[in-house]
């Protein structure tokens, strides 16, 4: 396929979004025109009036420089995005084809903070050199732009960015599910705030200073994945298998066995067994399982007091009318092969989501 090489502003006139679109204009001025910011995510907000109507492509000025999106409709944008309008030359022009070939070269070209793995990355673009960069476009056998072309390729990307967002839209519900099971009656239900059963306590706050490359890890609002390390623990008692939590962010569980020595910060709860009748592992499956039910978040937090007053625990009784272990035990069974299944339906999506597109299909 022959092709040619065209600097962006050959193409494009570029547009910075205006510095007036602050937090302050959004809430004095309500409305239902999008304002688009850093964020490819969501608008930064909704305004009673717009700047452009049309298709037009956008890219990010300041953030994660170089990022781009198409954008339809009546919209705004502000000083930490800009947009491209297309001139005569190219009116016709495929904006998917533009943005999969331009959006590598504006990222390579943006200038400030890189981190790997795009961590608190903050980096920046500005019109007079986006327009500098080249962009390759498919030509005809005299030499012009081929629309045509571009117009095939951009269809068939689109194509492949639907079924992907239908993938992870998938992959999100699965990853969100939860087994729906019962416990076999008899049971009993219990309040984690029941200390003849339970003992709950918090972390304390780690500072900086105690920090460290190698040791014990450090649980903070993330229970499921460690923020560090730590030489040695602040707490005490690791004979008993220990259930943690977050209290601020994403509420979830996880489970710490017993004799493994960690930390944790005050952003972070801990759950232990005293009744020896109670599996701790069935504790938290059922726990896991159960997370979305109390809608804890960053306003509604999973702190002691809440998580004492509103979460509970069902247990399964023997015909004595005792805590069967036989039954939890078997129980963490169905939740494990549950899980699992999960793990691997959501795997299996994560690798179709990975396929990487570009303008060689």
């Amino acid at each position: 396929m022959p092709s040619k090489e065209f600097l962006l502003g050959d193409l494009f006139t570029a547009y910075n979004g205006k510095a007036a679109y602050i937090r302050d204009y959004v809430d004095n001025n309500p409305g239902k025109y999008p304002v688009y910011s850093a964020s490819l995510s969501k608008p930064f907000g909704f305004i009673d009036s717009y700047d452009y109507d049309g298709s037009y492509l956008t890219w990010v000025m300041n953030g994660y420089g170089g990022r781009c999106q198409e954008l339809s409709g009546k919209f705004s944008a502000n000083r930490d995005r800009g947009v491209l309008i297309p001139k005569e030359i190219s009116r016709k022009i495929d904006l998917t084809y533009v943005r999969y070939a331009v959006e590598p070269e504006l990222i390579a070209n943006a200038v400030g903070r890189r981190v790997d793995g795009k961590l608190n990355e903050y980096t920046k673009i500005y019109p007079d050199t986006a327009l500098k960069i080249g962009v390759e476009l498919p030509t005809t056998a005299r030499g012009s732009i081929d629309f045509d072309q571009m117009r095939k390729i951009g269809a068939r990307l689109r194509g492949i960015e639907k079924a992907q967002r239908a993938v992870h839209a998938s992959m999100e519900m699965l990853e969100e599910a939860r087994f729906a099971f019962e416990i076999p009656a008899p049971t009993v239900v219990l309040s984690l705030g029941d200390a003849e059963y339970f003992r709950l306590s918090i972390g304390k706050r780690i500072l900086l200073s105690e920090h460290s490359s190698e040791g014990i890890p450090a649980y903070s609002a993330n229970a499921r994945t460690p923020f560090g390390n730590v030489i040695r623990s602040n707490l005490a008692n690791f004979t008993k298998a220990s259930i943690i939590w977050g209290i601020d962010g994403n509420f979830d569980w996880n489970f710490i066995d017993s004799n493994v020595e960690f930390a944790t910060t005050d952003h972070c709860g801990r759950l232990q067994i005293i009744d020896s009748s109670i599996d701790p592992e069935y504790a938290y499956w059922y726990l896991r399982l159960t997370a979305s039910r109390y809608g804890f978040d960053r306003v509604y937090r999973a702190n002691l007091e809440n998580i004492k007053a509103d979460v509970t625990i069902e247990i399964p009784m023997d015909e004595n009318g005792g805590f069967s272990l036989k039954k939890q035990r078997e129980l963490v069974l169905q939740f494990k092969q549950f899980d699992k299944a999960r793990d691997a339906s959501v795997d299996s999506l994560k690798t179709v989501l990975k396929t990487r597109l570009s303008l060689h299909l």
